[in-house]
């Protein structure tokens, strides 16, 4: 693992608070649904609440630091609450500043805080908010689902939680003792679904708890050495995944190996696919270097052979190729479908694409969102209502 991307871990960890379409059609339908649209505000008791079309809502938010409340307001219509999801699995999450849409412009949360991170469940994301655009405030977690519903997680600040685009689950670890406890929730209602103890040691990431992701049965851990795998129903340890790296899984895979390269089927661990012929040999003759991430069903690996340059604000300045070597002016992403090897290349560097939960890789330019289908390269886009602040996208580990 590159000192770059370490320090690009240790920051994030040290950082608290986180089909084709009528666009401007949708655009303006959506601008009419949102001015005529009455917001009733009313306070409640419960912590989950139905965000439905033309109602707004109050939830209780930073239980470690005071009555801080969460406003939530929604365009999402009960009548289309199955054409929401169908659209968030194809076109994925994204925000600016306290609204996330899912996949269309016309269907919107707003919730009254800043969105920092989202990751992907079945029919919903785990939010990260923050009252603070920067990042510096404390960061509080809530599902937010595809029918507008809206409901505080009882998950700590600190935590980067993992999550199955496949379920409606979610994975974080505790600390307890001298080890860890896994603790694995349903992600709708917040109910604690299993909690197991593990034990590893841990000293990389930067995080006071390793890394994990979340497949089918299986937690995936980012300890020292090997990425471990457990079985979060029995607690029982199955094989374990080589290298140690952040957890990249979906469709009951992860990636291991040198870079990340190798797709493994989880359980026995048995080697699938290969990137590795994609990694750039440095200049100096030294180590190769690659980027591996695998989509959220399973089915492609996305490769970046690139490095980046980034600006006190985050900003992408200079692409270089491999770790650090000359600027490349024209990067380039190789995507790869695990099960038949064949493999399609986009423009784009390390930070150009997340993915959706159908396993589409997602990119935005501007106001613009764009999705390309991972196996024909075809791509598709639509435009997001002008505003202040900055797009993110769902569908990354460490945001956008």
């Amino acid at each position: 693992m590159t000192d770059q991307l370490v320090d690009q871990i240790r920051h994030h960890a040290n950082a608290e608070p986180v089909p084709e379409l009528d666009l401007d059609g949708v655009i303006r339908r959506g601008r009419r649904a949102r001015r005529q649209r009455t917001v009733a505000r009313r306070s409640i008791a419960a912590l989950a609440v139905a965000a439905v079309a033309g109602t707004a809502v109050l939830v209780g938010t930073n239980r470690d630091t005071g009555p801080s409340r969460l406003e939530v307001s929604s365009t999402i219509a009960a009548g289309d609450v199955a054409l929401v999801s169908a659209a968030y699995r194809t076109g994925g999450a994204f925000s600016r500043g306290d609204t996330l849409w899912f996949s269309d412009p016309d269907y919107s949360v707003d919730l009254g805080v800043t969105v920092q991170l989202m990751y992907y469940t079945a029919e919903g994301v785990v939010a990260g908010v923050t009252n603070d655009e920067a990042g510096d405030a404390k960061r509080d977690y809530v599902y937010v689902g595809t029918d507008g519903t809206v409901r505080e997680l009882d998950l700590p600040g600190k935590v980067v939680p993992g999550t199955d685009a496949q379920a409606d689950r979610f994975t974080y670890l505790t600390e307890q003792g001298g080890g860890y406890r896994i603790h694995v929730v349903e992600a709708s209602t917040g109910r604690e679904l299993a909690t197991q103890p593990f034990d590893a040691p841990y000293s990389w990431a930067g995080w006071a708890v390793p890394p994990v992701g979340l497949t089918g049965d299986y937690v995936v851990v980012g300890v020292d050495g090997d990425q471990q795998v457990v079985n979060w129903r029995t607690g029982e340890r199955v094989a374990d995944v080589p290298a140690e790296q952040l957890p990249s899984t979906g469709g009951g895979r992860a990636l291991g190996g040198p870079l990340g390269a190798e797709t493994y089927e989880l359980g026995e661990s048995t080697p699938l696919r290969s990137t590795k012929d994609l990694a750039i040999t440095g200049e100096d003759g030294g180590g190769s270097w690659a980027s591996n991430d695998l989509s959220p069903d399973g089915r492609f690996v996305q490769t970046t052979s690139t490095t980046i340059g980034v600006d006190d604000d985050g900003t992408v300045t200079e692409v270089y190729r491999g770790a650090g070597g000359e600027v490349d002016d024209k990067p380039v992403v190789h995507v790869t479908e695990v099960d038949t090897g064949k493999r399609i290349t986009l423009p784009g560097h390390a930070r150009t694409y997340g993915w959706t939960p159908d396993g589409r890789l997602m990119r935005v330019d501007g106001s613009k969102v764009t999705t390309c289908d991972g196996a024909s390269g075809a791509c598709t886009s639509r435009t997001v209502p002008d505003g202040p602040g900055t797009i993110r996208m769902a569908g990354r580990y460490l945001g956008s």
